[in-house]
């Protein structure tokens, strides 16, 4: 006759443990992200002499971020201001950049686009972002050697 009573013990002390690992969990959503603010960072590998700095200073309604980001190749001091755009869904972004002609003082015919992906926090933001350069011989800024995004605010 003990083993009917350990299979209720058992099930009792499961039932237990369930409860109790239940208590130290969160049900309740992660914190809204507010990605309305400017970010800083680059875009390529850290250190490469093909990477762009970027400054973007967005502002967040809904679920789109969007504003005008710079992006410098360092070694030629030439900016690209354009918009960037992100879809957000949860904590992944969809990217989108874009620098249309007339827009690089003396290139005139420069353009610059780019689809891409990235996951942020309030404070952080990392993905990739490959971009097109069109007609922007002598400008310095050419692709990236990596289409890695970095970006803090």
């Amino acid at each position: 006759m003990r083993t009917p009573l350990r299979i209720p013990a058992v099930v009792c002390a499961a039932g237990l443990l369930a409860a109790l690992s239940a208590c130290g969990s969160s049900t309740s959503p992660s914190p809204r992200l507010d990605l309305t603010g400017t970010w800083s960072g680059l875009l390529g590998q850290q250190a490469s002499s093909t990477a762009l700095r970027i400054t973007w200073v967005a502002t967040h309604t809904g679920n789109v971020v969007s504003g005008i980001a710079t992006m410098v190749k360092p070694s030629f001091n030439v900016q690209a201001r354009g918009v960037m755009t992100g879809i957000i869904e949860g904590e992944r972004l969809i990217l989108t950049y874009a620098v249309p002609s007339d827009s690089i003082q003396g290139f005139s015919r420069c353009e610059i686009a780019g689809i891409g992906n990235a996951t942020a926090t309030n404070t952080s933001m990392t993905g990739t972002l490959p971009l097109m350069f069109t007609s922007c011989a002598g400008t310095g800024l050419e692709p990236p050697g990596s289409n890695e995004l970095r970006l803090t605010k």
